[in-house]
Protein backbone atom coordinates (compact mmCIF):
# COMPACT_ATOMS: atom_id res chain seq x y z
CA UNK A 1 0.00 0.00 0.00
CA UNK A 2 1.39 3.44 -0.72
CA UNK A 3 1.48 6.58 0.60
CA UNK A 4 -0.47 7.88 -1.81
CA UNK A 5 -3.45 5.44 -0.99
CA UNK A 6 -2.95 6.20 2.60
CA UNK A 7 -3.34 9.61 2.04
CA UNK A 8 -6.53 9.08 0.31
CA UNK A 9 -7.81 6.66 3.17
CA UNK A 10 -7.06 9.14 5.67
CA UNK A 11 -8.75 12.47 3.94
CA UNK A 12 -12.32 10.28 3.47
CA UNK A 13 -12.02 9.18 7.18
CA UNK A 14 -11.54 12.57 8.29
CA UNK A 15 -14.39 13.89 6.35
CA UNK A 16 -16.42 11.66 7.47
CA UNK A 17 -15.58 12.48 10.77
CA UNK A 18 -16.02 16.02 10.70
CA UNK A 19 -19.31 15.53 8.37
CA UNK A 20 -21.35 14.39 11.28
CA UNK A 21 -20.92 17.17 13.25
CA UNK A 22 -22.71 19.29 10.70
CA UNK A 23 -25.28 16.49 9.91
CA UNK A 24 -26.10 15.24 13.20
CA UNK A 25 -28.59 12.51 11.39
CA UNK A 26 -24.57 11.21 10.01
CA UNK A 27 -23.56 10.53 13.89
CA UNK A 28 -23.17 7.14 13.90
CA UNK A 29 -20.83 4.24 15.65
CA UNK A 30 -19.92 3.30 12.06
CA UNK A 31 -18.89 7.09 11.17
CA UNK A 32 -17.35 7.61 14.56
CA UNK A 33 -15.11 4.30 14.13
CA UNK A 34 -14.33 5.49 10.37
CA UNK A 35 -13.92 8.61 11.80
CA UNK A 36 -10.59 7.63 14.20
CA UNK A 37 -8.66 6.15 11.56
CA UNK A 38 -7.52 9.44 10.09
CA UNK A 39 -5.26 11.20 12.45
CA UNK A 40 -2.65 8.57 13.08
CA UNK A 41 -2.12 7.91 9.80
CA UNK A 42 -1.43 11.75 9.41
CA UNK A 43 1.20 11.41 12.09
CA UNK A 44 2.81 8.46 9.91
CA UNK A 45 2.97 10.78 6.98
CA UNK A 46 4.95 13.42 8.95
CA UNK A 47 7.56 10.32 9.86
CA UNK A 48 7.53 9.81 6.27
CA UNK A 49 8.00 12.90 5.22
CA UNK A 50 10.67 13.53 6.79
CA UNK A 51 12.77 10.96 5.52
CA UNK A 52 11.95 11.66 2.10
CA UNK A 53 11.85 15.52 2.35
CA UNK A 54 14.90 17.21 0.39
CA UNK A 55 14.35 20.40 2.12
CA UNK A 56 13.99 20.03 6.00
CA UNK A 57 13.52 24.16 6.98
CA UNK A 58 10.65 23.91 3.98
CA UNK A 59 8.80 21.45 5.08
CA UNK A 60 8.67 23.57 8.60
CA UNK A 61 7.86 26.46 7.00
CA UNK A 62 5.00 24.89 5.30
CA UNK A 63 3.80 23.01 8.15
CA UNK A 64 3.58 26.33 9.89
CA UNK A 65 2.44 28.31 7.28
CA UNK A 66 -0.79 25.85 6.45
CA UNK A 67 -1.03 25.91 10.52
CA UNK A 68 -2.09 29.58 10.58
CA UNK A 69 -3.96 29.67 7.42
CA UNK A 70 -5.81 26.48 8.55
CA UNK A 71 -6.38 28.07 12.53
CA UNK A 72 -9.93 30.15 12.11
CA UNK A 73 -11.14 27.15 9.65
CA UNK A 74 -10.43 24.81 12.28
CA UNK A 75 -11.96 27.24 15.50
CA UNK A 76 -15.02 27.73 13.32
CA UNK A 77 -15.70 23.83 12.57
CA UNK A 78 -15.10 22.93 16.64
CA UNK A 79 -17.72 25.58 17.72
CA UNK A 80 -19.84 22.24 16.19
CA UNK A 81 -18.07 20.23 18.49
CA UNK A 82 -18.19 22.45 21.62
CA UNK A 83 -14.44 22.77 22.31
CA UNK A 84 -12.93 25.78 19.90
CA UNK A 85 -9.87 26.98 22.49
CA UNK A 86 -6.93 24.79 20.75
CA UNK A 87 -4.49 24.61 17.94
CA UNK A 88 -5.16 22.71 14.92
CA UNK A 89 -3.45 19.11 13.65
CA UNK A 90 -1.25 21.04 11.81
CA UNK A 91 0.70 22.52 14.66
CA UNK A 92 0.49 18.53 16.50
CA UNK A 93 2.37 17.88 13.02
CA UNK A 94 4.63 20.45 13.52
CA UNK A 95 5.83 19.44 17.15
CA UNK A 96 5.98 15.93 16.22
CA UNK A 97 8.36 16.97 13.40
CA UNK A 98 10.85 18.96 15.80
CA UNK A 99 11.08 16.17 18.39
CA UNK A 100 12.38 13.72 15.45
CA UNK A 101 14.19 16.27 14.23
CA UNK A 102 16.08 17.11 17.74
CA UNK A 103 16.46 13.04 18.31
CA UNK A 104 18.11 12.48 14.73
CA UNK A 105 20.03 15.76 15.22
CA UNK A 106 21.51 15.50 18.33
CA UNK A 107 23.62 12.56 18.75
CA UNK A 108 23.77 12.75 22.61
CA UNK A 109 20.67 11.03 23.87
CA UNK A 110 21.03 12.04 27.30
CA UNK A 111 19.85 15.27 25.51
CA UNK A 112 17.81 14.46 22.78
CA UNK A 113 15.31 12.01 24.98
CA UNK A 114 14.63 14.74 27.75
CA UNK A 115 14.16 17.31 24.87
CA UNK A 116 11.60 15.09 23.23
CA UNK A 117 9.91 14.22 26.51
CA UNK A 118 9.40 18.13 26.63
CA UNK A 119 8.24 18.45 23.17
CA UNK A 120 5.55 16.09 23.92
CA UNK A 121 4.31 17.59 27.21
CA UNK A 122 4.75 21.07 25.14
CA UNK A 123 1.52 19.69 22.96
CA UNK A 124 -0.57 18.96 26.18
CA UNK A 125 0.19 22.73 27.24
CA UNK A 126 -0.21 24.17 23.94
CA UNK A 127 -3.87 22.01 23.49
CA UNK A 128 -2.60 20.77 20.58
CA UNK A 129 -5.34 19.05 18.44
CA UNK A 130 -4.68 15.42 20.11
CA UNK A 131 -2.18 16.74 22.34
CA UNK A 132 0.66 14.62 23.68
CA UNK A 133 -0.56 11.67 22.24
CA UNK A 134 -0.83 13.16 18.78
CA UNK A 135 2.68 14.35 19.12
CA UNK A 136 3.93 10.99 20.41
CA UNK A 137 2.49 8.93 17.74
CA UNK A 138 5.11 11.12 14.87
CA UNK A 139 7.84 9.82 17.03
CA UNK A 140 7.17 6.65 17.51
CA UNK A 141 6.27 6.19 14.02
CA UNK A 142 9.66 7.20 13.42
CA UNK A 143 11.59 5.83 15.57
CA UNK A 144 10.45 1.98 15.38
CA UNK A 145 9.43 2.17 11.65
CA UNK A 146 11.74 -0.55 10.79
CA UNK A 147 10.38 -2.75 13.94
CA UNK A 148 7.19 -3.33 13.11
CA UNK A 149 6.84 -5.61 16.66
CA UNK A 150 7.38 -3.03 19.18
CA UNK A 151 5.56 0.14 17.26
CA UNK A 152 2.75 -2.31 17.47
CA UNK A 153 3.40 -3.09 21.64
CA UNK A 154 3.79 0.81 22.15
CA UNK A 155 1.12 1.66 20.08
CA UNK A 156 -1.17 0.03 21.71
CA UNK A 157 0.22 1.06 25.21
CA UNK A 158 0.59 4.51 24.06
CA UNK A 159 -3.50 4.63 23.16
CA UNK A 160 -4.28 2.43 26.04
CA UNK A 161 -2.71 5.61 28.27
CA UNK A 162 -4.45 7.96 26.17
CA UNK A 163 -8.04 6.47 26.87
CA UNK A 164 -6.90 6.67 30.23
CA UNK A 165 -5.58 10.07 30.48
CA UNK A 166 -9.00 11.35 29.08
CA UNK A 167 -11.29 9.42 31.78
CA UNK A 168 -12.18 6.39 30.11
CA UNK A 169 -12.36 3.77 32.94
CA UNK A 170 -15.24 1.82 32.82
CA UNK A 171 -15.10 -0.61 29.61
CA UNK A 172 -18.08 -1.51 27.69
CA UNK A 173 -18.58 -2.23 24.29
CA UNK A 174 -18.76 1.37 22.95
CA UNK A 175 -15.07 1.83 24.44
CA UNK A 176 -13.82 -1.31 23.11
CA UNK A 177 -15.00 -0.42 19.50
CA UNK A 178 -13.62 3.03 19.67
CA UNK A 179 -10.06 1.74 21.06
CA UNK A 180 -10.08 -0.87 18.07
CA UNK A 181 -10.93 1.77 15.77
CA UNK A 182 -7.37 3.44 17.09
CA UNK A 183 -5.64 0.35 16.01
CA UNK A 184 -7.04 -0.11 12.55
CA UNK A 185 -4.47 3.00 11.07
CA UNK A 186 -1.75 0.88 12.49
CA UNK A 187 -2.62 -2.01 10.64
CA UNK A 188 -2.81 -0.15 7.44
CA UNK A 189 0.61 1.21 8.53
CA UNK A 190 2.04 -2.33 8.84
CA UNK A 191 1.06 -2.89 5.00
CA UNK A 192 2.39 0.12 3.75
CA UNK A 193 4.90 -0.95 0.42
CA UNK A 194 7.50 2.32 0.99
CA UNK A 195 6.72 3.59 -2.22
CA UNK A 196 4.90 7.06 -2.59
CA UNK A 197 2.30 6.05 -5.66
CA UNK A 198 1.00 9.26 -7.11
CA UNK A 199 2.15 12.73 -5.60
CA UNK A 200 -0.02 15.02 -4.40
CA UNK A 201 2.11 17.05 -2.94
CA UNK A 202 -0.02 20.23 -1.29
CA UNK A 203 -3.44 18.48 -1.57
CA UNK A 204 -3.93 17.43 2.26
CA UNK A 205 -2.43 21.10 3.27
CA UNK A 206 -5.31 23.13 0.73
CA UNK A 207 -8.03 19.72 1.52
CA UNK A 208 -7.68 20.55 5.52
CA UNK A 209 -8.80 23.64 6.38
CA UNK A 210 -10.98 24.17 2.89
CA UNK A 211 -13.19 20.93 3.56
CA UNK A 212 -13.67 22.72 7.76
CA UNK A 213 -15.08 25.45 6.19
CA UNK A 214 -17.24 23.51 3.73
CA UNK A 215 -18.22 21.69 6.48
CA UNK A 216 -18.94 24.23 8.82
CA UNK A 217 -20.91 25.71 6.06
CA UNK A 218 -22.87 23.19 5.47
CA UNK A 219 -24.10 23.19 9.19
CA UNK A 220 -26.39 25.98 9.01
CA UNK A 221 -28.48 23.51 6.15
CA UNK A 222 -29.24 21.34 8.83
Amino acid sequence: MSIFIIKIIACLTMCIDHIKYAIPVLKTPVTTFLGRISFPLFAFFISEGYIHTSNLKKYYIKLLIFGIISQIPFMLFRTLVGEWKMLNIMFTLLLGLMAITIYDKEPRKYISIPCVIMIIFLGYLLRVDYGWYGVSLVFLFYILKNKKIYLSLLYFLVTAVYFYSRGIRNIDTGIVISFISYLVPLIIVLFYNGKLGKKIKYFFYVFYPVHMLIVYLISFLF
